[in-house]
């Protein structure tokens, strides 16, 4: 826990347990599922930590993001990399796609494969990129048919495909095949909500009524306090109660952010031998974000709506109506909008709230 940024596993991964034993059912069921939050929410290390149990189980797991995945040649060779890796052929693969008669006289790949032709497209000198995703999408289901094991395959940050299929011919080819994969079980994530939204919500959506949907939202604050104090214990720590309730109450629960002020109280007694004083705390967590937090605030200000909408509801989520009616400002559709970007959560008795609780005091801090 005292590294920040990086997926969470085993006695770290803490308080998404019904979300954890919701989507394990799921998956073990053979129902496709979305998981949709704001970026730094752990959707990454939910999806590693039910990979690695249901991988345990018995069924064959592929893990594939797309966001490091630039085209759609690296996407395919991805899925297909993914998939070999369950019964260890994957190297093989690297080592031999780009060669056609490396490929044809590897006895192991031909021997597991019904589709080698497919696997022969690596190597061709005029690869056809539709071809090989094509085939990739298939892969992951005939595969494990082949195995006679099932597969939970996950697409991290899928909403990012767009970058490459500005007119959605891709995500509909998707869900193409997807539809007829009687063997493979999906896992979908994605950070941009507007996006993921459109892929899977919306009702003219190519997965419309395909997958479940699972949004995160904060963990329990009453959770990062126990396994705080657990952790600052094994490292001869004591901090009063009400300390790390000031600290929690200002991360809100937010994963990222959570991990980012047990990792700096530790920097803080391990450099300067003292705990520091929560405002000191804040502005040092402010200063470490404040590149993030700062872009975060110049994609919105070329729109004065999302601008104003945001600055009434980080001093307060409710009446901002009839706060905001003097300055003739479409609230309905700049609430909508930043909750499409993922800033914005609602709630019924609180009203809206940021969903980033450092950007809610970068803009009392630093915005007029």
């Amino acid at each position: 826990m005292q590294q920040v940024g990086k997926p969470v596993t085993g006695i770290d991964f803490i308080g998404r347990e019904k979300e954890l034993a919701l989507l394990l059912q799921y998956m073990k069921m053979g129902q496709s599922v979305v998981l949709i939050a704001p970026r730094r929410f752990g959707k990454t290390s939910l999806v590693r930590e039910a990979l690695s149990i249901l991988k345990k189980q018995g069924f064959y797991t592929a893990s594939v993001d797309v966001f490091a995945n630039p085209g759609l040649e690296m996407l395919s060779t991805s899925i297909t990399e993914e998939v070999l890796k369950n019964n260890k052929l994957d190297k093989q693969f690297i080592k031999a796609k780009n060669s056609a008669s490396a490929l044809i006289n590897n006895i192991k790949l031909k021997a597991l494969l019904d589709d080698f032709q497919f696997i022969i497209g690596f190597a061709e000198s005029n690869k056809n990129e539709q071809e090989l995703l094509s085939g990739s999408i298939d892969f992951v289901d005939s595969f494990s048919k082949k195995h006679h094991k099932k597969i939970i395959c996950a697409y991290d940050e899928f909403g990012d495909i767009r970058k490459f299929d500005p007119k959605g011919e891709i995500v509909k080819l998707f869900r193409a095949k997807m539809q007829l994969h009687s063997n493979s079980t999906y896992l979908f994530s994605g950070s941009y909500e507007s996006v993921m939204d459109h892929m899977f919500i919306n009702r003219k959506s190519p997965f419309y009524r395909l997958v479940r949907i699972i949004r995160l939202e904060y963990i329990e604050p009453s959770t990062f306090i126990n396994y705080f104090e657990a952790r600052f214990k094994e490292l001869n720590l004591t901090l009063p109660p009400s300390y790390l309730k000031t600290i929690i109450g200002f991360t809100r629960g937010h994963p990222y952010y959570s991990q980012l002020a047990f990792q700096q109280i530790v920097l803080f007694k391990a450099l300067y031998n003292y705990i520091p004083e929560p405002e000191i705390l804040l502005d040092e967590m402010l200063n470490i974000e404040s590149d993030y937090i700062e872009k975060v605030w110049e994609d919105i200000t070329n729109n004065r709506e999302l601008v104003y909408v945001l600055k009434a509801i980080a001093y307060d989520g409710k009446n901002i109506y009839k706060r905001l009616k003097t300055k003739n400002i479409n609230v309905a559709r700049a609430t909508k909008q930043l909750e499409g970007m993922g800033l914005l959560f609602k709630d019924e008795i609180i009203g809206y709230y940021i969903s980033d609780p450092l950007l809610v005091e970068w803009i009392k801090k630093n915005s007029k």
